[in-house]
């Protein structure tokens, strides 16, 4: 949880008693809008505070935004914003979708800028897109006490416990992820995959998938691959004692090759997944 205010106290002589909230769902699964009905209830009873939602943004004090920032909503969300007094008019988003855009924060639906952001932030879409964000509460959802922790800050009453961090390029080596190394392509696996599971369910499916990786990797390396492979499923479904596997390592085999001559001539095939 981050917070870009630091007192607003220093700012206008006093700081926030009490904060009317104005809420806005710019797209949100609903998940993050039950949490903050759940911080109305009586078992966290957030009013104790001093914080109250209202029914019109012209009253409130902070713009309380869930959801990624859809195309469809961007205009809203900005008269919303307009609409609100220029004091101290704070912004806080809730959920990870409103932080950063969450999983969609690549989609074609979202509103993003074109060119340069005033935000180095690696993913995009989030409410930072359009106007100021003041509290980050990241979350899918977050729960009821960090919502309250961060409406906390905004009061005053707790201290910040993390610190503003910026996304760098040099930094992006911690955060790669690393994927096994497998012979055949992504696309060409996940058929195969697919396929596998038809025969022999999903309990055997990855195991069996697995070894037949490890058949082709080892056929791949001889100077004919198409007949290696045939010995050597050939060879291992003699010891086989599961007709399943073995049914499977052959349907497997000629499927292989089939996608794979296809992928390589660019034809159109027909895929199991």
């Amino acid at each position: 949880m981050v917070s870009s205010l630091k007192a607003y106290g220093s700012k206008r002589g006093h700081k926030l008693k009490s904060v009317r909230v104005f809420h806005v769902n710019s797209g949100a699964c609903n998940g993050c809008d039950i949490e903050l009905l759940d911080i109305l209830t009586p078992f966290y009873d957030i009013e104790r505070l001093g914080v109250k939602l209202v029914s019109t943004p012209r009253h409130a004090h902070a713009l309380l935004v869930t959801g990624p920032l859809t195309r469809k909503t961007a205009s809203a969300v900005v008269r919303a914003y307009e609409a609100m007094p220029p004091e101290p008019r704070i912004v806080i988003a809730v959920g990870t979708c409103a932080c950063s855009g969450g999983i969609f924060y690549d989609s074609y639906a979202l509103y993003r800028r074109i060119g340069g952001s005033m935000f180095d932030v690696p993913r995009r879409g989030g409410i930072s897109e359009l106007i100021p964000v003041h509290i980050y509460i990241p979350g899918c959802p977050p729960r009821p006490e960090e919502i309250i922790y961060g409406i906390s800050l905004l009061l005053e009453l707790v201290n910040e416990r993390v610190s503003k961090q910026y996304y760098k390029e040099e930094s992006l080596e911690d955060y790669k992820l690393t994927r096994r190394k497998s012979p055949i392509s992504e696309r060409l696996k996940y058929s195969l995959r697919e396929k596998t599971r038809h025969i022999v369910g999903y309990f055997d499916r990855d195991r069996v998938l697995e070894k037949f990786l490890e058949i082709v990797q080892m056929a791949e390396k001889s100077e004919n691959p198409r007949k290696r492979l045939s010995e050597l499923i050939d060879e291992y479904c003699a010891k086989e004692e599961d007709s399943r596997v073995r049914e499977c390592l052959k349907i497997l085999e000629r499927d292989y090759w089939r996608l794979k001559n296809a992928l390589l001539s660019r034809e159109e095939v027909i895929y199991w997944i």
